[in-house]
């Protein structure tokens, strides 16, 4: 037989194997392609050709074949850790190790294909959460948490194209996870409030200094809690934010920058909150002395009673059980951002002013996260405009 280039003869006319280069994959080892054919030497032409077409026109890819596994490593490695916040990442790796690496760790990168992602998610939609699997009182996975995997994956994917290990994105294709509308958002009215910081009259300064700061400052919990007493100007009356502490599972409570840029702000406050401020110093001053080596040091304004930083799982576990001791209605501690946002727009405060104070990225954030606040803002309006000019 006329010797073929990339073609061996296995059986005579009934048995033959293409092997050829195609590149070198992303470690730097060369790409091969091998595979066998069982037919005619015409066939194993036939294919060869197909092959090399393929590989000229950068249809076939070096690392498209390499295991799912082996690219999450990759992924993580080169893309996430370098790119994103620790909470983000912590993040990442749950969806990974809970849900997509399960299903999908013995794929080859380039097999995922539309089908398999739906199918995916409709088992997801049939998976009760961990902690209800088994009882009773079984939960689904809610329509979030599918979403979230929806968007990871995307992410993957499209990173790989980037890297050039694939040519197309499959989740492009698939029919996006429907998400639930998003519950009605809790906040404080004005007589909640007032009564609400009456009764902290009768809490220990730790939580009390946290709340007042919380409600009438805007803060979310990570950038209250990451504040320094440098940070603190007592003369102007204002609070430089540009920090988060987060408490990640298996790690910790670590300091982080702060959500966006926009985060990154000043505001001012209340001079009954610098007093509270001057008072809570004072108090850790006390305990400083009164522990003397056993105190630790931190620069945190918001400390435990040996000094170091608060755990943000207590600041949100005492504001519970504030609210069951004195019977008052229950919302999270993060609504007290919503009800300081809400009552400011409600008093007449420019939504500009309100998106500064928040360190929300833009002023669409805004408008779009307290649309019910704007409404009723409208409705007065209307009411205002028909006793002025119409009665």
């Amino acid at each position: 037989m006329k010797k073929e280039k990339n073609i061996t003869e296995l059986v005579p006319n009934k048995k033959y194997r293409i092997d050829i280069e195609a590149g070198r994959k992303h470690d730097g080892t060369r790409n091969r392609i091998v595979e066998t054919i069982n037919g005619t030497l015409k066939d194993a032409i036939s294919r060869r050709d197909d092959l090399i077409y393929e590989i000229k026109h950068s249809k076939i890819k070096p690392d498209g074949n390499m295991n799912f596994l082996e690219f999450t490593k990759l992924w993580l490695k080169d893309y996430a850790e370098p790119n994103v916040k620790p909470t983000t990442l912590y993040g990442y790796r749950c969806n990974l190790n809970a849900y997509i690496l399960p299903k999908f760790k013995d794929y080859k990168l380039n097999e995922i294909k539309v089908y398999d992602l739906e199918k995916f998610y409709n088992e997801l939609k049939n998976r009760p959460t961990k902690e209800t699997k088994g009882t009773d009182h079984e939960k689904m996975l809610s329509s979030t948490t599918i979403l979230k995997q929806h968007r990871q994956l995307s992410l993957m994917f499209s990173t790989a194209i980037k890297w050039e290990f694939l040519d197309s994105n499959p989740c492009t294709k698939v029919l996006k996870p429907p998400v639930k509308a998003i519950p009605e958002m809790a906040f404080y009215n004005e007589e909640e409030i007032k009564h609400m910081l009456k009764l902290l009259d009768n809490e220990d300064l730790d939580l009390k200094v946290a709340v007042y700061m919380l409600v009438l400052g805007g803060f979310r919990r990570g950038e209250l809690l990451g504040l320094y007493w440098d940070d603190i100007d007592f003369e102007n009356q204002t609070v430089k934010i540009s920090k988060n502490l987060l408490s990640l599972r298996g790690i910790g409570v670590t300091e982080s920058t702060v959500k966006t840029t926009k985060s990154n702000r000043t505001i001012t406050l209340p001079s009954e909150c610098f007093d509270l401020l001057k008072e809570y110093k004072q108090l850790q001053e006390d305990r400083k002395r009164l522990l003397s080596s056993k105190w630790n040091n931190t620069p945190y304004v918001f400390k435990s009673l040996f000094g170091g930083c608060m755990q943000p799982e207590w600041l949100s576990r005492h504001w519970k059980l504030f609210l069951e001791r004195n019977d008052l209605r229950i919302i999270r501690l993060h609504d007290l951002r919503h009800t300081c946002a809400t009552y400011l727009l409600s008093i007449g405060t420019p939504l500009a002013t309100v998106s500064r104070k928040l360190g929300h990225s833009d002023i669409y954030t805004t408008l779009n996260t307290y649309t019910h606040s704007l409404e009723a803002d409208d409705k007065k309006a209307v009411e205002e405009l028909s006793n002025r000019l119409l009665k």
